[in-house]
């Protein structure tokens, strides 16, 4: 059962690209970003405690690709978004 004070979490799959903008997402740490950030999801999903409407993704920069830098993790960004913020960012 969804709350009405709650946005459900969009379906995002992975490997779509995600342009959040200052305000929309957060550290683990709950601080508000303050900057754009652009990324590649791996996951999504978790409801962040402390920050109702608020969902975890975890993903990849897009520098993760060069060859250059190859990033052998899983993901290597974890953020908080905000459902609505989420949603928007999936459809632009």
């Amino acid at each position: 059962m969804v709350t009405p004070d709650v946005p459900e979490t969009p379906q995002v799959p992975a490997d779509t690209r995600l342009s959040l903008r200052a305000g929309e997402w957060a550290t683990h740490l709950g601080q508000l970003g303050t900057v754009y950030l652009d990324l590649r999801t791996v996951d999504v999903g978790g409801q962040s405690e402390g920050l109702d409407g608020w969902v975890w993704v975890r993903a990849h920069t897009p520098e993760c690709r060069w060859e250059s830098v190859a990033c052998a993790r899983d993901w290597c960004v974890k953020v908080a978004v905000r459902a609505e913020a989420l949603y928007d960012a999936a459809n632009r």
